[in-house]
């Protein structure tokens, strides 16, 4: 975090903006009245410990599960801090502070910021997943401009990324919000200074008032309907710094509170900061209103610290409070990767006790970097431009390192020989021919990846059905569709897809059938939206997924109105929480499939979920190119709830739904393979790629046709 490393002594406030509305003696009597400030705040230097202790136990697992609200104890640090610094800058040197101040970014960000990308992205070349390195490298390129935070936005709004590993630079996004805000507020206060001069100091706080109310409004706002673009978005962060930088902004005046009324409000400042780490969790809505908590908390304790120094000040100045603040910069930006890149070295998950070792190992790393890399730094003596011209100099070597992991990736092609899938023939629904069962036995043995694997390891994430994009495939907050026609648009009989994203999956199966047999394929499905008529909690949105619920009775109220002569409804085991039981799941499914049968009056058919491999295939693949044996899975761990998986066949039955088991499809009795002759199965740990889906045509043609000959 910036705030991290700015300077914490107190500066005259007759040298801030307001000296430049005052001549010489007016300012001598200002001073004479206004209460003498102090030069050194170790109590801001505390609450940069305990935030970053804060972030640091709840990243680990270790504990506070609200943790993550540290970085919002740093961004009304920063915005204090700076905005302090930038007053001060820019009342002594008018427009001549801006390089001044950028370089003062320069030499206490780049230094250390740099070091941990390089260090990080060599580390993940050697051991991060193969298909992981370029999305890291691109993270690195992200976070090297600090635009970070908007990637990390874009990305958790795509379905297609849930459940990705964390990316070891993701702590980054906070960097970013930060420079953002500084890369405009700078020269809005400069401007202020030109344009009102005796009216700066009340111009700027009349905007920072603006700003934060603004900005809470979006942060509310936003959280409800995109909880990634409300927690990484400036628009959405800025009230916090602009708290910061209103406490900054009226600090003398602050200052001249009671101290008895100063110290009550740091020990309810200090509480609310404690409060919201333990009462908070990644269930809560964030940042939204609950930011308020810690960031009013961390702003009582700035604000009663602006006078003398109150009786909460001798916790926060404690020597160990007063170490770990100054590192905490260093320890935020090496604790995470660390956290992340380490278990990919050893090769497994860590537990208690190696979480707490890479903790201490990471606060060692921090002080390290600290006495070697930042306090150096900070001491260096060069003009201003030099400095500039050096933070370009170190972003563009992080640069470079990025771009040439992303222009020198891995091999990933397979060295076995090139191998053809034979096209499967099916009878009906219930027999499965040789020819399938053969290759499906055959891919349990398959050592080295073939040279034509399709698609290829690095290729298989983006082998999505057809159509993606259009809008058919409803995105998270969306609930209306349109017509959504494949198949042969010509045709007179229609089949109806319903479901999630694993019902989507066979889009490309059905699409092929029914091109052949001259149906019309209308697919209506939604992302992480499970048909069965229950409400659950989008981990995305972090709130419960109204718009599921919503889209579920418009889209059978459509297929009503449609009266398709069939309807395929298939789902997602996993998407609803692990707390629902059996029955409870079961139940609703059934009560899905019976208000399918009775508006559109069609056969219904229950598509049994795939088996899943419970990892990404794609990265298993790319990693064991010589040997694909290791990917595949014993048959009799194909579900995560297998009690919810017996459940739904008779409670599908029950509501007059024809039930199709899709296991023998993907595996032996025994294993089932990643590869199957040279196809890549998954594109990831749950769905299948496109072309495997389209080697099962024939199943799709005997669901909507069962007595057609394969």
């Amino acid at each position: 975090m910036t705030s991290m490393r700015v300077d914490t002594r107190e500066q005259s406030p007759a040298s801030g903006l307001d000296s430049l509305a005052v001549n010489s003696r007016a300012t001598s009597r200002a001073a004479k009245v206004r209460p003498t400030p102090r030069r050194f705040r170790p109590d801001i230097e505390g609450l940069r410990a305990i935030a970053v202790v804060l972030v640091v136990i709840y990243h680990a697992g270790l504990g506070f599960p609200g943790g993550y609200i540290g970085v919002d104890v740093f961004f009304v640090i920063s915005g204090f801090l700076i905005t302090r610094q930038l007053v001060t800058m820019t009342s002594n040197g008018g427009i001549r502070a801006l390089p001044t101040f950028y370089a003062h970014r320069v030499r206490r960000l780049l230094p250390a910021g740099i070091a941990v990308l390089l260090v990080t992205v060599v580390a993940a070349r050697i051991w991060a997943p193969v298909l992981s390195v370029k999305s890291i490298a691109t993270d690195a390129l992200f976070a090297s401009f600090y635009s970070l935070n908007y990637r990390l936005a874009a990305v958790g709004t795509d379905y297609q990324h849930i459940g990705d590993a964390a990316s070891p630079l993701q702590h980054f996004w906070s960097l970013g919000v930060e420079e953002q805000f500084y890369f405009i507020w700078p020269l809005v206060i400069v401007a202020a200074a030109l344009l009102f001069r005796r009216q700066s100091r009340r111009v700027l706080t009349l905007l920072v008032i603006g700003v934060i109310a603004l900005s809470t409004f979006y942060s509310i706002t936003v959280t409800v309907s995109s909880a990634p673009w409300a927690y990484f978005s400036l628009h959405t962060r800025a009230w916090e710094l602009g708290v910061g930088a209103l406490i900054a902004l009226t600090a003398v005046s602050l200052a001249r509170i009671p101290r008895p009324v100063r110290s009550l409000a740091a020990v309810a400042g200090l509480g609310a900061i404690v409060a919201s780490a333990f009462v908070y969790s990644d269930a809560t809505p964030f940042p939204g209103t609950a930011a308020w908590l810690p960031v009013g908390g961390t702003a009582l304790v700035i604000a009663a610290g602006c006078g003398t120094r109150v009786p909460a000040e001798r916790i926060l100045a404690e020597p160990l409070m007063q170490c770990l603040g100054k590192v905490s910069y260093s320890w935020y930006l090496w604790h995470w990767p660390m956290l992340i890149i380490i278990p990919m070295a050893v090769g497994h998950a860590l537990n208690t006790l190696e979480l707490m070792v890479v903790v201490w190992c990471s606060l060692v790393m921090a002080m390290i970097s600290f006495f070697l890399i930042e306090e150096p730094a900070r001491r260096v003596k060069m003009p201003n431009l030099v400095w500039i011209a050096n933070g370009f100099l170190l972003t563009g070597t992080a640069i470079a390192a990025a771009a040439a992991l992303i222009a020198f990736p891995p091999s990933l092609t397979g060295n076995g020989s090139e191998a053809t899938l034979v096209a499967s023939g099916v009878e009906s629904s219930r027999t499965i021919p040789a020819t399938m069962a053969a290759a499906i036995d055959a891919g349990t043995t398959v050592r080295a990846a073939p040279a034509n694997l399709t698609p290829g390891p690095a290729d298989a994430a983006k082998s999505l059905p057809p159509g993606r994009g259009d809008g058919c495939h409803a995105d998270f907050t969306q609930v209306k569709q349109g017509a959504c026609v494949s198949g042969d648009p010509t045709g007179k009989r229609t089949v109806v897809l319903f479901g999630d994203s694993h019902m989507e999956q066979w889009l490309p199966a059905f699409d092929s059938a029914a091109k052949k047999a001259g149906w019309k394929v209308v697919s209506w499905t939604k992302s992480a939206c499970p048909p069965a008529t229950i409400t659950i909690r989008s981990s995305v949105l972090n709130r419960t997924y109204t718009e599921c619920d919503q889209w579920r009775t418009q889209t059978i109220a459509k297929i009503g109105a449609l009266k398709p002569d069939a309807v395929v409804m298939s789902q997602s085991e996993t998407v609803v929480p692990g707390s629902v039981t059996p029955a409870t799941f079961a139940a609703a499914t059934s009560t899905t499939l019976a208000e399918l049968k009775q508006v559109s009056n069609a056969k219904v058919t229950y598509l049994q979920d795939i088996p899943i491999p419970g990892k990404n295939s794609p990265d298993c693949v790319a990693a064991n190119l010589d040997d694909v044996r290791a990917c595949g899975y014993g048959a009799d761990g194909a579900y995560s709830y297998p009690k919810r998986h017996e459940a739904l066949t008779p409670a599908a039955e029950k509501a007059g739904a024809t039930v199709v088991d899709t296991k023998s499809w993907f595996c032996t009795d025994q294993t089932c393979p990643a590869v199957v002759g040279n196809l890549m199965v998954y594109r990831d740990d749950s769905h299948m790629t496109a072309p495997y889906s389209s080697w099962l045509a024939p199943l799709a043609r005997s669901i909507i046709e069962p007595t057609q000959e394969g």
